[in-house]
């Protein structure tokens, strides 16, 4: 999903406990507080199971417990990489009645390597495996699971500056399936301030709505580990491809995953939920190419029928209505609105001779400066009409991509010799032009 804003802003609001009913498998009481994990996780693929994926989410919270809310950093002893879980915990994690299932997927987790791709700080894109949990133990004696954190997983838990996403560890710890965990995923990671940027879409006049995120399918299949997955050196098969029609991903995950977290919400058990839409089709009868998803939390409720689109009611729009800022083709309105216009003449002056000295020769700058003095002991906008002349002339794409000699050739011969006969005006070159060896003055005061 390239262009996209980077999204920090939390948009969960659930610090109470609550009393879960019986339904979801994580009974009791569960407190409602918010963790983070790195983006790098969040949009990796599906690999890990329900229980298996809710134990990550248990560990999540007490690394927060551990380390986090106490501002330490990673570990640097092994041994405090170790956390201890009891029968009470994994019956939190899975339910009381299935203690011994979530056992068994707890040793799972020692198996498993999550694929994360992130840019190191030189901004190269790098590509791994890490494991959640690299060591178990269980103590006959005390009852006690030891669990040791992988000291490469824990920087995407602790070491968390920017491009992290903040959900909800009670909301987490209800979800029903894989799938709706990791939309419940997605969906925090873009429920805040965040706005898709596409500048194709914008030179048509379309802007994406406020937490619209448009997905293309093979992102999604990635995402959801859809598509089939080969050892790249030996090609065995590590999975197989499933759900292989769009029909089939709107029936199993797209409408599954969003009646759950509707649920979810109804009962104020989840700040969000989401609707979708199919993008368009690859050529006529095509395969659906990208999926649109639309978030809605309890600062940003969806307009209407708060209730998940079906067949009959308004059309659903990514897009919200946009025009590009109409700029005044009156030059002498653009003067009056330029910053320079009520900043006094001196300064104006000022202005200008550091703008002429981006472009022209010590003895140029000089010479037009005299010639514009002159021009404003009988105008007082002169040095404003010079100035206006010579910015219009910077914001024309060719003279941003053009050479010194260019640019020098573009304000003698036209900003000042030709525009500048729109005030009624203009200004001739130098009589005697001589080859100079010096370059163009370059100060600093002008702040283009």
């Amino acid at each position: 999903m390239k262009q996209k804003i980077e999204n920090e802003v939390s948009c969960l609001n659930l610090s109470e406990p609550m009393n879960i009913t019986l339904r979801y498998p994580a009974v009791g009481k569960i407190t409602h507080e918010q963790v983070r994990w790195s983006n790098a996780i969040v949009n990796s693929p599906v690999v890990y199971g329900l229980i298996e994926r809710r134990t990550l989410y248990f560990i999540t919270g007490e690394v927060k417990h551990k380390y986090t809310e106490k501002n330490l950093g990673v570990p640097d002893s092994w041994k405090d990489l170790y956390f201890h879980l009891t029968d009470d915990d994994l019956g939190l994690i899975g339910g009381q009645k299935n203690v011994p299932r979530t056992y068994a997927a707890l040793r799972e987790l020692a198996k498993k390597l999550v694929p994360v791709i992130f840019k190191n700080e030189q901004g190269q894109l790098i590509r791994g495996e890490v494991h959640w949990v690299d060591s178990f133990f269980y103590n006959t004696e005390t009852g006690l699971y030891d669990v040791r954190v992988s000291p490469e997983i824990m920087p995407y838990l602790i070491d968390i500056s920017k491009s992290f996403t903040t959900f909800d560890l009670g909301t987490a710890m209800l979800l029903r399936s894989k799938y709706s965990q990791k939309m419940y995923e997605l969906c925090s990671q873009f429920c805040g301030d965040f706005r898709f940027l596409d500048s194709g879409e914008k030179a048509l006049g379309h802007v994406y709505k406020k937490r619209v995120v448009p997905i293309q399918m093979e992102d999604f299949r990635r995402i959801f580990n859809l598509d089939e997955v080969r050892d790249p050196r030996t090609k065995k098969i590590i999975t197989p491809a499933i759900y292989t029609s769009f029909k089939e991903v709107r029936q199993f995950i797209l409408e599954a995953t969003q009646m759950e977290l509707f649920e979810l919400y109804a009962a104020k058990h989840s700040n969000l939920w989401f609707d979708f839409q199919e993008g368009p089709r690859k050529g006529r009868g095509g395969k659906v190419s990208s999926i649109f998803i639309f978030i809605y939390t309890k600062d940003f409720p969806k307009e209407g029928l708060e209730k998940p689109w079906q067949k009959g009611d308004e059309p659903l729009s990514p897009f919200e209505e946009y025009a590009e800022p109409v700029e005044h083709t009156d030059i002498h309105q653009r003067m009056r609105e330029n910053v320079w216009y009520n900043a006094g003449k001196d300064a104006q002056e000022v202005a200008l001779q550091t703008l002429l000295g981006h472009y022209l020769h010590e003895d140029e700058v000089l010479y037009y400066m005299k010639q514009i003095r002159l021009k404003a002991g009988r105008s007082y906008d002169s040095y404003m009409q010079v100035i206006q002349v010579i910015q219009d002339k910077e914001k024309q794409p060719k003279f941003k991509s053009g050479t010194d000699a260019y640019r020098r050739n573009s304000i003698i011969k036209y900003a000042l010799r030709v525009n500048l006969k729109e005030f009624g005006w203009s200004l001739e070159p130098m009589n005697a032009p001589t080859k100079r060896k010096q370059k163009p003055i370059q100060q600093d005061l002008f702040c283009m």
